[in-house]
């Protein structure tokens, strides 16, 4: 196993309503980490341009430990879990280093990302070639374990129906849209269902904080177009009539024509609003 760390801070700019670091550009910095230790192995994008291949993001899982807030330094280590025919188990662990709150060293997040590798030209699976497989991983080739269980979409109607247009900032070097914007389509969609049910957003900073996401698993089934009308679909798998404490939402993103593009789970939990203007909100 080959670790690449890389330290970074984390932008006030990339705070939400609480101030701490969003899941979207929590995500940012997970591919960018990914993207770094592939360069420093010997992959740069010139080497990926040349072979005309790409690494796509099939799965990602994320759980944050304890607030990021703005300013906070970052170690981000990651490493390469294993390597199948033409996927590979990318793991990640964040920890908070430092910061101008007094708050200590501690681990803030653990994720997993399982990268496809693709053709660009014909958009299909390709084997991943072996001197990468050495350079990331090493000459053992023991499979990592994966959850097979994969987020099942309930049969009933969604209790919530956000309608979204695709748009030119939604998308990235590839024309896709980027995993992290996904991100962001589910919080607006959840954020919506909770406001159906009294605790929109104004009633929940009322009460001293906000619910927000604890962890969550995202596997991407398609792809969304420039211009595409989207909706999300959210579920709550808990009580369906009230939002608790701790809720557990099913989502789904799918096309006009009814095709899924994504499925996911996201578990949320109570933050505190901070007293510092500036500061991370407490767990």
């Amino acid at each position: 196993m080959r670790t690449y760390t890389q330290n970074v801070r984390a932008s006030h700019a990339d705070v939400d309503f609480l101030g701490e670091l969003k899941v979207s550009a929590l995500l940012g910095l997970l591919e960018q980490s990914a993207v770094e230790a592939s360069t420093a192995a010997g992959f740069d994008p010139a080497w990926y341009t040349a072979h005309g291949c790409v690494w796509l993001v099939r799965r990602t899982r994320l759980e944050r430990l304890r607030p990021v807030g703005g300013g906070d330094a970052l170690g981000i280590s990651t490493h390469v879990a294993d390597f199948r025919r033409a996927r590979s188990l990318r793991r990640y662990a964040v920890r908070r280093t430092g910061g101008w709150e007094d708050r200590g060293e501690a681990e803030a997040v653990r994720a997993s990302t399982d990268w496809v590798y693709c053709e660009i030209a014909r958009a299909r699976p390709v084997s991943v070639p072996d001197e990468m497989r050495v350079a990331l991983f090493g000459t053992t080739a023991a499979p990592a374990e994966r959850r097979a269980r994969r987020v099942e979409i309930p049969d009933g109607p969604p209790a919530a129906v956000l309608g979204l247009r695709v748009r030119a900032t939604d998308l990235d070097h590839m024309m896709h849209v980027n995993n992290a914007v996904w991100a962001d389509f589910l919080e607006n969609a959840a954020l919506a269902l909770f406001e159906q049910r009294g605790r929109g957003l104004a009633a929940m900073l009322g009460e001293g904080g906000a619910l927000r996401i604890r962890s969550l698993d995202l596997e991407y089934l398609g792809d969304a177009r420039l211009g595409q009308d989207l909706e999300v679909h959210s579920w709550l798998e808990d009580d369906p009539g009230a939002i608790g404490a701790n809720p557990t939402l099913v989502q789904a993103v799918r096309q006009a024509d009814g095709r899924r593009l994504l499925r996911a789970r996201t578990t949320w939990c109570w933050r505190v609003r901070p007293r510092v203007l500036g500061g991370a909100p407490s767990p």
